[in-house]
């Protein structure tokens, strides 16, 4: 059995690693897993295109050691040119190589819906629900995501969630935009209505001013994992926080 993202005693603490050789994944593993990471996340989408190879995603993937690895084969980094199939099945060959949780974004095999991330067409969905159906064959846990980049009400962001989970979606994630740090209120009442309605995990995050909290004091609310980082690369998102602090700020709370 692969180690799992859906049964755990805190918040995972997972860290991002966005690298384009297996060199650097590696140290960066390696580096994160002394600080205290309890999952990594490797985003193959900025891994350079000669690295895809199963030799090198188990290498990647086996320095991980025991924990969850969570995959991403978004369209952008050194897959822009990639069609979507092809990102799925970068997924699925991740998923043979060792990895656990596979990200399908809620667009897959629908490129010309670009809004919040979700499309509502009957043959795109029916493909997700296929590529869905057969990471669970191979083993594996599926996350939905949509990173909306909208500000979006706390019913809208309940409905995106309804469409995750009627895909097949173990784990919900939705990425949502705020524009002032007035709206706090309105990324806490979201997170506090999907853990009362959604009966799975979920990842809930925002960009703008109101992203330093949410990603910190979100999991102490419901949000099933935190997005950290060991350290800021060329290739990181800025607005995942260091992982080291957010280690020391988990240790003081209660779950």
């Amino acid at each position: 059995m692969k180690p799992t993202f859906l049964k755990y005693d805190r918040p995972l603490l997972t860290a991002m690693i966005q690298c384009e050789t297996p060199t650097e994944c590696i140290r960066k593993i390696r580096a994160s897993l002394a600080d205290g990471a309890e999952a990594l996340g490797v985003q193959l989408c900025k891994l350079k295109r000669e690295y895809r190879t199963a030799n090198d995603l188990r290498a990647i993937f086996t320095a991980c050691e025991d924990k969850p690895i969570y995959i991403t084969s978004y369209r952008y980094g050194n897959s822009v040119d990639l069609t979507d199939e092809e990102c799925a099945d970068l997924l699925l060959l991740g998923l043979d190589c060792g990895a656990t949780l596979c990200d399908v974004m809620g667009n897959l095999f629908d490129r010309d819906t670009a809004y919040l991330e979700l499309t509502h067409s009957p043959t795109a969905i029916q493909k997700q629900k296929e590529l869905i159906a057969e990471i669970h064959r191979r083993g594996g846990e599926v996350l939905m995501s949509s990173h909306t980049l909208e500000v979006l009400s706390v019913e809208e962001t309940l409905t995106i969630a309804a469409e995750h989970r009627a895909r097949g979606a173990d784990i919900v994630k939705i990425v949502n935009r705020t524009n002032e740090s007035t709206e706090l209120p309105l990324c806490i009442h979201t997170i506090q209505e999907l853990h009362r309605t959604l009966d799975r995990p979920f990842l809930y995050l925002v960009n703008g001013p109101c992203h330093p909290f949410v990603r910190q004091i979100g999991p102490s609310l419901g949000v099933c994992m935190y997005l950290c980082v060991q350290e800021y690369g060329p290739l990181d998102t800025l607005e995942q926080p260091i992982l080291r602090s957010l280690k020391a700020a988990r240790e003081n709370l209660k779950f």
